[in-house]
């Protein structure tokens, strides 16, 4: 299975963690305390841990949460500002500048990466990364002003991009007035395709088939990147488990399939036992052939004569007769071969 890693970042209160609520069996790694609000919309008390400084932040991390499928770190702004913090009381300083050169700065930054680069790596989990974000109002040389979102500048820009860099999406949540009918209605969406002056990226995305906008729904999203474990809009199972269902239901389609099989094997039998049948029947007419019934005149008499004919039996031997059907008794086709035997040998004499 194909596991995504993203960046969600927008305006407090665009709906971004319940966004991430509504990905396959998400745990949630906190920071702003607000997940309890989250029980409206199906989060799970036991489904979270809440941290207050990075030593915490790197045990969260590391954790194996095996009965979950996606970790979302709720805010990501907020545990690089716990590792600078935690820097500064290792070293007993006041700011990570006080270390000169820039030392304290990269030394910070490069626990920040090894630990994120490391979550980020994770092939058996989901990541979503979340950020508050920034509307900025910039003017070119010729005076030409042009907005920019961003993600809030807690983040330093060399960090976030950086981690742009490690992950397939990432996106910006905001929110729209619209009128229906005649109300002011607020709506809130996601910019799937970033534009000119957002930071973002959707990579493997084809921009001509998809929108560049859509409802800010985890389900919409889903469907559009071709999430795999994800079908319409419904979550399924694990892919270990599913191919174990696609086992199972492969060994009972071919015990489905070989039960016909076992049928047929059985008309085989029939049919062999009825040739068996078909040449005993054969064998038995042969036999009636070769062997066909004697008439003596006790058979052409009648039954008040029956004495005479068995006195004229007894006392005459019988002469070779020939049957209906012409055939020669046993004891004549015998004599036959004898004489046929006897005048061969002659011959070769």
């Amino acid at each position: 299975m194909r596991h995504f890693k993203m960046i969600l970042y927008g305006e407090p209160g665009v709906g971004k963690s319940t966004f991430a609520i509504k990905s396959p069996n998400p745990f949630f790694i906190t920071t702003d305390g607000n997940y309890e609000f989250l029980e409206d919309f199906g989060a799970k008390e036991e489904a979270h841990i809440q941290v207050r400084n990075w030593k915490e932040c790197l045990k969260a991390f590391s954790q194996p949460y095996d009965e979950y499928d996606t970790i979302v770190v709720d805010l990501l702004e907020d545990t690089f500002k716990m590792c600078e913090n935690d820097f500064c009381i290792e070293k007993k300083i006041d700011h990570v500048s006080d270390l000169g050169y820039g030392k304290g700065y990269d030394i910070s930054r490069n626990n920040f990466y090894a630990a994120m680069m490391k979550l980020l790596g994770r092939e058996d989990k989901n990541i979503i990364l979340i950020m508050h974000g920034i509307t900025s109002v910039l003017k070119d040389r010729r005076g030409v002003e042009h907005t920019i979102y961003a993600p809030t500048n807690r983040l330093p820009d060399k960090v976030a991009d950086v981690l742009e860099g490690a992950v397939r999406y990432c996106l910006r949540c905001y929110i729209k007035n619209e009128l229906v009918g005649d109300k002011s209605v607020k709506k809130r969406y996601l910019k799937l395709i970033p534009e000119e002056g957002e930071f973002g990226i959707a990579r493997g995305l084809d921009e001509t088939k998809v929108p560049t906008d859509i409802p800010l729904d985890f389900d919409t999203f889903a469907r559009l990147i071709g999430l795999e474990g994800y079908v319409d809009g419904k979550k399924v199972k694990k892919v270990k488990e599913v191919k174990e269902v696609k086992k199972v239901q492969e060994e009972v389609t071919k015990d489905v399939v070989e039960e016909p099989v076992k049928e047929t094997s059985s008309k085989k039998d029939l049919i062999e036992e009825s040739l068996k049948r078909l040449n005993k029947k054969k064998e038995d007419k042969k036999e009636v052939v070769e062997k066909p019934s004697v008439k003596t005149e006790a058979d052409e008499k009648p039954v008040e004569n029956t004495s005479v004919t068995e006195e004229s039996s007894t006392s005459q031997p019988l002469s070779p007769t020939t049957s209906s059907d012409g055939g020669l008794n046993a004891n004549d086709k015998l004599a036959a071969i004898r004489a046929k035997i006897a005048a061969l040998k002659a011959a070769k004499k």
